[in-house]
């Protein structure tokens, strides 16, 4: 057997960068949608102006921060005390709760800003413990 020459050549790295990947793009993506439903009903719901609903996207990334200025200390503890395979999966698993609560929400027609702002905390939280968890994995 060979020695392999690229980290991509390795099965369970490949398995790792995809994951990281994939986890990486569904945040991404968890961001856009919240943005656009705040700005969204913010305008055609509580009948805001475009500066105010620009505004409240301001307070939505501010929302979406706070949890990572104040639990960064505390996930790293976490990530480093321990299993990180289980903390990012746990973090990913709450993660994939707070996207079918956002479904959920949205199918049903629970169109409010305090509704978003909740989701936009939890989406916060989760990725606070998730990135910790995931950098300290590779090698």
């Amino acid at each position: 057997m060979s020695t392999p020459t690229s980290p991509l050549q390795i099965a369970n790295y490949r398995k790792f960068w995809l994951a990281r990947f994939s986890a990486m793009l569904a945040s991404t993506g968890m961001v856009v949608i919240i943005g656009y439903q705040l700005y969204d009903v913010a305008r055609s719901v509580y009948g805001m102006s475009m500066a105010q609903a620009s505004f409240q996207l301001g307070l939505l990334g501010f929302a979406q921060f706070l949890p990572v200025f104040l639990l960064t200390p505390v996930a790293g503890v976490i990530a480093d005390r321990f299993d990180r395979r289980k903390v990012a999966a746990f973090a990913a698993l709450l993660d994939v709760c707070v996207a079918l609560g956002l479904g959920v929400t949205t199918e049903l027609e629970v169109r409010s800003l305090p509704v978003l702002f909740g989701f936009a905390v939890l989406h916060g939280v989760v990725r606070v413990f998730i990135g910790p968890a995931m950098g300290a994995i590779a090698p």
